[in-house]
């Protein structure tokens, strides 16, 4: 898995995700159908590797696997064309247990961003009336996270860290095709590839409101960080006619830095009942600062917000479907993409249900399937519009793996 997830992301997807480290995961982690909220999130069924602090609310005696990945189905129209593609996409497996009395443990594999996409352009030649030329913009790649968390919690309170090992390969391909006979083609290529550590700290802290509510209060960031880089860059000219190339430009090593900005997610979930769930999250990342190789790429900043809710009808119930988690929810992002002064933008409604079965060695299989129907840009000023679906999956096992037998 690691390999397919490192070296074969081909995928042709979002043409908005040429921009910077390309688009990072909308809507990722356990709590899909509920917006993807995760700030304030914690129970003891799903690993919140999102927010380090929610790894104490996991059973001291159970051993936890996770598994999650998403499938898209995306229209895209513009005021002339129409397009549309599938893919496959944030993938994620964690493990996570207790390792000594409040002292928790997690390790895992994640997808922080995605790049796919093939656009083609016709463009008038300048200075000239009836001369043509065509452009393709080729792009694939993004980031992959392994990281290594700890919690340790005291009383109410319950702090966390994530030490990520952020790396991946980002692919950029030009082609520019004169539309006059014997002209020669320009190519160019472009293959940044980033590996360094980045730190994410979390907070939670909860406490009852009253005997049936209790209010969880959550964060998780990270401080500007330079992450390692380098760089590689060719450009050529192919004639047509005799298929010869000829070197215009040649990099071969450039290293450098990836300036990754401020993340700060923050938010709240309110449980009452045992039944009814309540939760929301804001995020904000200050991508007007981010740099490759010290330059900046005129992006604005990043803005999220998202409201789930849940219901249990009973945790114990005797019929399954009693005890299914019921949940819907939504989210709103500025993504800091800018185009012919129109900020680029996605909302979707998100719903769904988190199923659990219980096996005779009194494990616990937690099944959850999530829907997401959004939209992403517009088609105003010429721009592409994507209406998506997507249908997400998340596997949640844990097992009695250090609960010692009283009675064999």
């Amino acid at each position: 898995m690691f390999i397919i997830k490192t070296y074969g992301q081909d995928n042709i997807g979002t043409p908005y995700s040429v921009y910077g480290i390309g688009l990072q995961a909308e809507n990722t982690g356990p709590y899909n159908a509920m917006g993807g909220v995760s700030a304030a999130m914690r129970d003891n069924f799903n690993v919140n590797y999102l927010n380090p602090a929610s790894y104490t609310a996991l059973d001291s005696n159970r051993f936890y696997f996770q598994f999650g990945i998403t499938g898209e189905y995306a229209h895209l129209s513009t005021y002339k064309e129409t397009a549309n593609y599938r893919v496959a996409q944030n993938a994620a497996f964690t493990i996570a247990l207790r390792l000594y009395k409040n002292l928790y443990f997690s390790t895992g594999f994640t997808e922080k961003s995605d790049i796919g996409y093939d656009l083609l352009y016709t463009n008038i030649i300048p200075g000239s009336s009836d001369s043509y030329f065509t452009q393709n913009i080729q792009g694939e790649g993004g980031l992959n996270d392994f990281y290594l968390g700890f919690a340790w919690k005291y009383k109410n309170l319950s702090i966390g860290l994530n030490t990520s090992l952020v790396f991946g390969k980002i692919e950029k391909r030009q082609t520019l095709t004169p539309m006059l006979e014997g002209s020669k083609t320009i190519k160019t290529s472009e293959n940044n590839r980033i590996h360094d550590v980045l730190f994410i700290p979390g907070i939670q802290y909860g406490f009852d409101l009253s005997p049936k509510a209790h209010l969880t209060l959550g964060t998780a960031f990270n401080f500007t960080q330079k992450l390692r880089a380098k760089t590689d860059f060719t450009a050529y000219s192919v004639n047509p006619t005799t298929s010869t190339t000829e070197m215009l430009d040649e990099l071969t090593l450039k290293r450098g830095y990836i300036k990754y900005p401020l993340r700060v997610l923050g938010g709240f979930d309110l449980k009452y009942n045992r039944k009814w769930e309540v939760a929301g999250d804001y995020t904000f990342q200050k991508m007007s600062d981010y740099e490759e190789f010290t330059d900046n790429q005129e992006l604005n900043n990043y803005h999220k917000a998202t409201l789930g809710l849940s219901w249990t009808p009973e945790q114990m119930g005797r019929y399954w479907w009693q005890r299914n988690s019921y949940m819907i929810g939504g989210y709103y992002i500025q993504t800091g993409i800018n185009v012919k002064n129109v900020d680029i933008s996605t909302y979707a409604l998100t719903f769904g249900a988190q199923m659990p079965f219980y096996t005779a060695r009194q494990g616990v299989l937690l099944l959850g399937i999530a829907f997401d129907l959004g939209v992403r840009g517009t088609e105003q000023n010429g721009l592409i519009q994507e209406k998506f679906a997507k249908v997400r999956l998340n596997i949640s096992f844990n097992e009695f793996w250090f609960l010692k037998r009283k009675i064999n």
